[in-house]
């Protein structure tokens, strides 16, 4: 599907002429058709020959962002600040309109989050997930999301046992229930309290601001909810052990954090893009294991070959799309001189396209191993808070189904669909019938 360019722009990429502005060309690829893509690196090799390096695509009626496919300019715009910011009330347009899936991440809102303020205020709201996150050790996530890892894929076997043959949806019987878990008990909440913390995250996903209205498709954080939340994650209701703070207790009552909304938005922040990404990565990995017999037996064996393969899938099966939106400061050609960039012209980094750029990748299937330059976690001062806790998370989940379970993919590999999804690529189902390992 294509948009058409708003009316009176002149096609100019029809005549030849140069530079291009973003709304010039007649018809544009909609973005919404490149996400849900079946083969998205088809779809980016197409992008790169018809546009080059940035390709004009459609989000809604009247509304474009530049679609950056090359990986040096993706690394550059993602660290310089001076030329873009995250800041989404620069953006040039009405976000009104978009699509639901689209809006937050385009609309502004009345309270800062660290994805989208700048510079010092950006540091500020930073400084809390840095630091809770620093403070959680590396041994705490290996037991505990194995603990609960262990539990889910128990009750994966026992229904391996009860229904030979029958059919789950991995995504929703292991894949969601691990990454909401793992994440919910490393920030020590209870299972109870994590629902509620991750339903509350993805309500509020659909809107821009939780602190107010969100228009269509928004949910807002009253008083109510507001007292709701910060007893969730306050101190009362998240005692350690040893009758100090959990993560998600120290989190809430951080010193850079300007009262609970502030925390409260910080928190939901966290667990909202936790859970997206985790559930990307963990989904893409297994998908591979249920199609690629050589990454399957890599998953198969040890650490470092389970590690080697999960980096492989960042490089091959990105479970990034794109990075939050970008905004120009000014106009000019700050991509070259054969485009023309508008103040307030919004670029989308597309991660998914730089780790296949054939500027940076050979054409080996295991090319770049051990490479971790393939912009699955960001570049600068927007990059991911947490890579490290990251990959411990999904190795031990994909480490502990495949020792209990043997999934078989119940379709065709080229009939899985995607969820429709600005930031992050995942399976919207996994299909399988269940086996039980032979081993221990």
């Amino acid at each position: 599907m294509m948009y058409p360019a708003a009316s009176g722009s002149a096609a100019l990429s029809q005549t030849g002429r140069s530079p291009m502005g973003l709304h010039d060309p007649v018809d544009v690829p909609l973005l919404a058709d490149v996400l849900s893509a079946r083969d998205p690196v088809a779809v980016w090799s197409w992008l790169r020959q018809q546009w080059g390096a940035v390709a004009p695509v459609g989000l809604g009626p009247g509304a474009r962002a530049w679609l950056v496919t090359s990986y040096p300019a993706i690394a550059a715009l993602a660290r310089d600040s001076s030329m873009v910011t995250t800041e989404t009330s620069a953006w040039n347009r009405d976000p009104d309109g978009l699509p639901a899936y689209l809006r937050p991440a385009f609309q502004a809102g009345e309270w800062q989050r660290a994805e989208t303020s700048t510079g010092a205020e950006h540091a500020r709201l930073r400084a809390p997930l840095d630091d809770v996150l620093a403070a959680i050790d590396g041994a705490e996530i290996g037991r505990v999301v194995r603990a609960v890892c262990e539990e889910i894929a128990a009750h994966l076997m026992d229904l391996a046992r009860s229904d030979p043959g029958g059919e789950i949806d991995l995504m929703r019987e292991y894949v969601e229930p691990v990454t909401r878990l793992g994440f919910g008990a490393l920030l020590g909440v209870d299972p109870v309290t994590g629902r509620q913390l991750f339903e509350l995250a993805g309500a509020t996903q659909t809107s821009p601001d939780p602190g107010r209205s969100g228009g269509p498709g928004g949910t807002r954080l009253d008083d109510a909810g507001l007292g709701e939340l910060s007893f969730l994650i306050g101190g009362q209701a998240m005692p350690d052990a040893g009758g100090g703070m959990t993560p998600a207790g120290l989190l809430a009552g951080h010193s850079d954090y300007r009262g609970i909304r502030e925390a409260v938005l910080g928190t939901l922040s966290l667990v909202s893009g936790a859970s997206a990404g985790l559930q990307a990565w963990l989904g893409q990995a297994l998908l591979r294991a249920l199609t690629d017999q050589g990454f399957a037996r890599r998953l198969a064996g040890g650490r470092l070959g389970t590690d080697d393969a999960l980096e492989a899938v960042l490089w091959d099966a990105s479970p990034v799309s794109v990075l939050a939106p970008r905004f120009a400061l000014r106009d000019g050609h700050l991509l070259g001189e054969a485009t023309w960039i508008e103040r307030g012209d919004a670029f989308l980094l597309a991660v998914g396209a730089a780790a296949c750029d054939p500027h940076v990748r050979g054409t080996g299937a295991w090319d770049g191993l051990g490479n971790r330059a393939h912009l699955a976690w960001g570049a600068g001062s927007h990059r991911c808070p947490a890579p490290g806790q990251a990959r411990l998370i999904v190795r031990t989940a994909v480490e502990t189904l495949l020792r209990h379970v043997e999934p078989a993919l119940s379709i065709d590999a080229h009939q899985i669909t995607w969820a429709l999804d600005l930031r992050f690529r995942r399976p919207a189902t996994l299909p399988v019938t269940l086996g039980i390992t032979a081993g221990p």
